[in-house]
């Protein structure tokens, strides 16, 4: 019998290692399984480097649309009790995608060789996130891993919709903006050289409105490259100050200050922390363990930093619903959710209710922001084109002057 050394979480939380006697990769993981323990990485002693250099991932990105349709494909042939081994075979088969057919293939040799479906997972935790990793971690090791997947449907839709809120919200201005810039050309290229030619007009008689647009044209037309590599170096110079944790933190505590911005900011991370909090709970992870893949999901800086300290409290003994009421991560009527949870012992469920809840309030100030940028948008069109009308009526009018 070969000697193993392990990794492994005792209780979700605390790392321990050890060795164990077994024949095979798959027989030391069921040892340490018997343990009391959440193996995290097994091998072969003397065969470390090896197993570092077979769980190299392949794929390097999947996009949202086909996490969606992997997971949904093994969440319908896991709940219909198909083996992890088989339901990857048959997307292997199946997919439409050569990245999913060689994600599938290449996680169906893993889990062959010995490897949990999460382990093999963990070679792609740049591709999947370690959310979806150690949820899979918890449903197997609960024998729950059709659940799981459920659940991170669930998830993976949810992030979908929210990404295609933020897109229909962007397609109307966007749209507006592409307009008023192609006016802008039109006028400044086409319009007012043709009318500036066929009038004698001299160039200093040109009036200075009609020299700002033509000219801008001029220099976007003449130094479009270099405006280009401009714009590339300001936005890779931004992406690097934007990596500074100072910046970040300044812009995220601002934003939270701009009337329906900060709704919509806030909305948007408490709906993913309420979504993935109410997941791994029901997937059975620790209520701390669960926290933290909450938290990993908010991406602005000072309310991630009061989610942490929410979770520091319960980590000293604080009950969820007093530590949400002490650092106002939650608006009260939330709160009062959380407190009837822990008195029914239906945290989880309260959790989906709050979801449901948050996601509710996100689309009232959606509508509300959506609106609130037609009158804006109706401000910035009105001087664009009040603009150009002026230019061009100082135009005319400067063509009437030199006829007579």
């Amino acid at each position: 019998m070969a000697q193993y050394f392990y990794k492994a979480l005792k209780n979700n939380k605390t790392e321990v290692k050890g060795y164990v006697e077994a024949q095979s990769p798959r027989e030391a993981r069921d040892k340490v399984h018997k343990l009391g323990f959440l193996p995290t990485n097994i091998y072969e002693e003397g065969a470390e480097k090896t197993e570092t250099e077979t769980s190299v991932s392949k794929i390097k990105h999947l996009s949202l649309s086909e996490k969606i349709f992997f997971t949904s494909e093994m969440q319908v042939m896991t709940s219909s009790g198909i083996p992890v081994l088989e339901a990857l075979a048959t997307v292997e088969e199946h997919a439409h995608k050569t990245k999913l057919v060689t994600l599938a293939k290449d996680l169906k040799d893993k889990v062959l060789n010995g490897s949990t479906f999460s382990d093999a997972l963990r070679s792609y935790e740049n591709v999947f996130g370690g959310i979806y990793i150690g949820l899979c971690e918890a449903g197997e090791s609960s024998g729950q891993l059709d659940k799981t997947f459920e659940y991170m449907l669930a998830v993976l839709k949810k992030q979908d919709n929210i990404k295609s809120r933020i897109i229909s919200m962007s397609i109307y201005p966007a749209i507006t903006v592409a307009i008023l810039i192609a006016v802008f050309i039109l006028c400044g290229k086409l319009i007012f050289p043709a009318f500036i030619n066929s009038s004698n007009i001299s160039a200093k008689d040109i009036p200075f409105m009609v020299n700002v647009v033509t000219g801008t044209c001029d220099i976007l037309f003449q130094y479009w490259m270099i405006l280009i590599l401009a714009l590339g170096a300001g936005g890779y110079a931004l992406s690097r100050i934007w990596e500074q944790s100072f910046i970040k933190k300044f812009f995220d505590e601002q934003v939270l200050k701009i009337p329906l911005v900060k709704d919509f900011v806030r909305y948007i991370n408490l709906s993913s922390f309420f979504t993935v909090l109410n997941v791994a709970y029901e997937a059975g992870l620790t209520i701390l363990s669960s926290l933290d893949l909450a938290i990993s999901t908010i991406t602005n800086s000072h309310i991630k930093r009061e989610a942490q300290n929410s979770k520091r409290l319960v980590t000293t003994g604080e009950m969820l619903s007093q530590a949400f009421v002490k650092t106002d991560l939650l608006p009260p009527v939330f709160n009062t959710l959380i407190v009837t949870g822990e008195k029914s012992g239906r945290l989880g469920q309260m959790f989906r209710d709050i979801a449901i809840a948050i996601d509710k309030k996100l689309d009232m100030v959606t509508d509300a922001l959506a609106r609130a940028f037609e009158p804006t948008l109706t401000v910035i069109i009105g001087i664009v084109v009040g603009y150009i009308t002026i230019a061009f009526f100082q135009l005319y009018t400067t063509a009437v002057g030199t006829m007579f």
